[in-house]
């Protein structure tokens, strides 16, 4: 809290003892935030204030006549905690953005107010879900309006308004972020504990499984990635579990929606003995497993995935390179290693995490882990520069790399190909010191559909 007597303490309490609604600043009766309409009630209003460039939600005020007039909690409303508020604003809003609680007593009556100080945003900023009984719906945008009302926009001013004031707010940040890739910085992360141990554990023990899933086939199977693989691990940083395996299969369901490509990550197939199947505490799925029919002799097509109810995810995967890509140009399995594939599937796979996290409670960050085996001896493949499929030398040395990261989501909706250009660069350095320039990065992504 602030001194007594400083500009934002005055500023609070004024709030609370001088309530004056205006259209940067809301009152609401008190929300029971374990309910899902209360917390559509406070999102939607966070995001119009957001929208709006910021503002106030104070909690516990009822109208009387043309006052507003200071009640005290009821007993049935739990405590309004910042760590509640902004999980109820994860759970609507998209992009997320982190709100302040200060709790501010009334001069008068005594009572504690939650005062939620909601920040401006810098893209427009839309609820993500339906809650028919708050009256929000998804991929709906609200801002503020005259009479401290939240709605829709529906002219073109009120449209015009909230974009200019995404784009001055989005001019500071976006030098910041140029300065920070120029630079080679990363944002601090000290708020949050380090993940990559818990996901690195994670993602051995996957393998593993893979390992014992394969160990029966022939050697030289395409499905055992004889000329080598990668795999991707993902955490959602901060979640709230699952309850059940059925419900983070229905989390996962909903996350697969959305298809980037001919064959994502994490597929969830239809046929019988690649469905999704539940072993141990995890769901899994091995769309290489031998089965009557139809048989992947291509190791890009050969993926096995594992998730957990606490938000980790594992795949692992074959090189298009050693399969039918190769194949089309003549070239041995395990001789080259395209420029584009890494960074297009990595992208796929931080957006199905960032999707899925959006079903989770407590998410802010997201933890990667990526390890790209058999390299040794391989050539660099270039897709689109000079000409297409081109090989440049000389031939790296390592057998293995292993990168890894963390980003916010809002890193992942609003600079996705600076983040994938700073996690990919070090791999291609391996390359003969080769840079892969940004703009091709871009490029890829904008083109990810044409790919896997």
């Amino acid at each position: 809290m602030y001194p007594e007597q400083s500009p934002e303490y005055l500023q609070l309490d004024g709030f609370v003892s001088h309530p004056r609604e205006d259209i940067d600043v809301e009152y609401k009766s008190w929300l029971n935030l374990s309910m899902a309409k209360d917390k559509a009630t406070l999102a939607k209003a966070a995001i119009a204030l957001a929208n709006h460039g910021g503002g106030h939600v104070i909690l516990g005020f009822q109208e009387v006549g043309q006052a507003l007039q200071s009640t005290k909690r009821p007993r049935e409303v739990a405590e309004v905690t910042q760590d509640v508020v902004n999980a109820a604003i994860r759970r609507y809003a998209e992009p997320v953005f982190h709100c302040q609680v200060y709790n501010v007593a009334h001069q008068a009556t005594g009572a504690s107010h939650p005062v939620i100080r909601v920040p401006a945003g810098d893209v427009p900023i839309m609820c993500k879900r339906d809650q028919v009984e708050a009256g929000v719906s998804q991929y709906k945008i609200y801002v503020r309006k005259p009479g401290a009302r939240s709605e829709e926009p529906h002219t073109a001013e009120e449209w015009q308004r909230l974009l200019d004031r995404c784009v001055r707010a989005r001019r500071e940040d976006m030098l910041d972020s140029i300065r920070s890739i120029v630079l080679g910085q990363a944002e601090e992360q000290d708020s949050l504990p380090n993940p990559q141990g818990a996901l690195a554990n994670f993602c051995t023990a996957a393998h593993e499984r893979w390992a014992e899933l394969t160990s029966a086939l022939p050697d030289g199977s395409p499905a055992r990635f004889p000329y080598g693989f990668y795999e991707m691990g993902f955490a959602l940083i901060g979640a709230v579990p699952a309850e059940s395996l059925t419900k983070l299969k229905r989390r996962l369901d909903i996350a697969q929606r959305i298809k980037l490509s001919g064959w994502p990550h994490f597929l969830h197939m239809s046929v019988e003995g690649w469905k999704p199947r539940i072993h141990g505490d995890f769901i899994e799925a091995w769309v290489g497993r031998p089965i009557d029919g139809p048989v992947w002799n291509d190791p890009f097509h050969a993926d096995f995935w594992r998730a957990s109810a606490d938000g980790k995810l594992y795949t692992i995967r074959g090189y298009i390179e050693d399969g039918e890509l190769g194949q089309q140009r003549g070239k041995a399995p395990g001789t080259e290693f395209s420029n584009a594939i890494p960074s297009i599937k990595v992208a796929e796979g931080l957006l199905f995490a960032s999707r899925l996290s959006a079903e989770f409670e407590g998410v802010e960050q997201i933890a990667i882990r990526c390890r790209f085996t058999g390299l040794e001896g391989r050539s660099l493949m270039l897709v689109d520069h000079p000409a297409p499929f081109t090989d440049i030398g000389p031939a790296i040395r390592d057998p293995e790399v292993t990168l890894t990261g963390q980003v916010t989501l809002q890193q992942v909706s609003g600079n996705l190909t600076e983040v994938i250009h700073r996690f990919v660069r070090p791999l291609y350095e391996r390359f003969g010191f080769y840079q892969i320039p940004i703009n091709h990065v871009q490029r890829m992504l904008q083109n990810l559909r044409r790919y896997g």
